[in-house]
């Protein structure tokens, strides 16, 4: 099936230029999807391996009729830990794709989000914007502080790849303690926890073997088909 995409140059309050994009199916779309990649991903047209699958993951929602909706991201220093900052920014940019897309918006609105792109959509919900979201899906987002919910969320998948391991190291001042890791099957469950909503939020937390934190196969052995998964839980059907 061939994905139409509209592309307009957009602007951040500072006058950085930015471009976003809405890739949708030649007849009427039965869906929205606000698709925020992880910090690896700051353009719409990257060549890299999270790019690849953003892409792969944009077509394949186009092909079961929904539009999906994108847009340029800061770009943030590799290797260096996310900030409230970069979680702002890219947040900003989010909630002024969907201002800019209300015209043409149809419900079921979903939203997915890879690592930084998740915490980027949290910093949404817990502002309201958008008031309600039918689906949310955040990858490798972990979460670890209470997470009010503003916005009307009736569900929320957390997704980890099985390979995603999260080390924390002790205070400093503290040498009697060891480092710690964590495999998500851990972790997941105390971020579904965090999750706090104005309204019942059904959480749930999923694991896709054999892959990585943005869902990239990792090592040896069978892995899962991280396009399928998101795809299915997306909901959008053909």
């Amino acid at each position: 099936m061939n994905v139409h995409q509209r592309t307009q140059w957009r602007g951040d309050p500072d006058g950085t230029r930015y471009r976003t994009r809405r890739s949708f199916p030649a007849g009427p779309a039965n869906a929205t999807v606000l698709l925020a990649g992880p910090g690896s991903v700051s353009v719409l047209d990257g060549e890299g391996r999270d790019d690849r699958l953003l892409g792969e993951l944009t077509g394949r929602l186009v092909a079961r009729g929904a539009q999906v909706l994108t847009c340029d991201m800061p770009v943030r220093e590799p290797n260096s830990p996310s900030t409230e900052a970069d979680q702002l920014a890219r947040a900003g940019r989010l909630s002024h794709l969907l201002d800019a897309h209300q015209h043409v918006l149809v419900r079921p609105l979903v939203l997915v989000g890879f690592s930084l792109g998740g915490l980027a959509l949290l910093h949404l919900l817990r502002s309201g914007r958008p008031a309600r979201a039918d689906t949310v899906v955040l990858v490798g987002t972990v979460i670890e502080e209470d997470a009010f919910l503003t916005s009307r969320v009736p569900s929320l998948d957390l997704v980890y790849g099985g390979f995603d391991l999260v080390g924390y190291v002790a205070d400093a001042d503290d040498e009697t303690l060891p480092p710690a890791v964590f495999a998500p099957d851990m972790y997941g469950q105390w971020s579904a926890r965090h999750l706090v909503g104005r309204n019942s939020i059904e959480v749930r937390v999923r694991l896709l073997e054999g892959l990585g934190h943005t869902l990239q196969p990792c090592g040896k052995g069978p892995h899962g088909d991280a396009v399928s998964a998101l795809t299915s839980l997306v909901g959008t059907t053909k």
